[in-house]
């Protein structure tokens, strides 16, 4: 994972990266070849949920399964079973701040989510934490992170062909505890996210830049920004 800083700019409302040239997929006939016999594990907070969620509006054929979850946090599973595609979402381990119920009963760490996967060519696994580790002493995020990067080294050894996309966390409101939950912790969060992965063969979705350079300060972003962050993935996989 390698990129220049800053990584891209706006332009009328697109995203374009320095570094490649994106994939416009905005149609539900481009995502769905794109996705096509393909198994997504999102593995992390609400921000990727929020892609889930997104997916699932724009491909009519993106079916929910009932999971018999409950609450918000629940595990989400879409299909499309003429396709072949499987999307998923699971929560990441502790900590986890929030005034939803949810259980813990299948409550798992990412890294260990990881060593589950068996990997292939048609294989994605996408990650995303940070939000929920602001309040905390860096070293937990640190520590989290390099375990994932463990985990992601082994199951590029077992499986090559496998594609792995990390999501940097994003900005947020103002109108919040800053002292716990600002920007400020973000920020150092995400350059040591950079670091921790700079040599690793994965895929990078720098959603700090992306909401630096539309001004956006909501924890989940508005659907042009979310739109935006969807064709980089997109761009990865296909």
């Amino acid at each position: 994972m390698s990129s220049a800083f800053p990584i891209g700019f706006v332009w009328k409302d697109q995203w374009h990266p320095v570094f490649c040239r994106t994939s416009s997929m905005g149609t539900a006939d481009e995502i769905n070849t794109c996705l096509g016999k393909k198994r997504v594990y999102f593995m992390g907070d609400s921000t990727v949920r929020q892609w889930l969620e997104h997916l699932e509006n724009t491909v009519d054929t993106l079916k929910p399964f009932d999971t018999y979850g409950t609450g918000k946090l629940r595990n989400l599973l879409s299909i499309d079973t003429a396709r072949n595609i499987q999307v998923q979402w699971k929560k990441h381990g502790h900590p986890i701040i929030t005034v939803h119920e949810y259980t813990t009963k299948d409550h798992s760490y990412v890294a260990r989510e990881i060593d589950n996967v068996a990997g292939d060519g048609d294989t994605v696994v996408v990650i995303s934490l940070g939000q929920h580790f602001r309040p905390f002493p860096i070293k937990l995020f640190i520590q989290r992170m390099i375990n994932i990067r463990g985990a992601i080294q082994c199951l590029l050894l077992r499986s090559p062909d496998t594609k792995v996309i990390i999501k940097a966390e994003n900005t947020r409101e103002i109108d919040i505890d800053q002292e716990r939950f600002g920007d400020f912790h973000g920020f150092a969060q995400y350059l040591a996210l950079r670091d921790i992965f700079r040599d690793l063969k994965v895929g990078f979705v720098d959603a700090w830049d992306m909401t630096v350079a539309y001004g956006t300060s909501n924890v989940h972003p508005a659907d042009h920004v979310v739109v935006n962050q969807i064709n980089m993935l997109l761009t990865y996989i296909c």
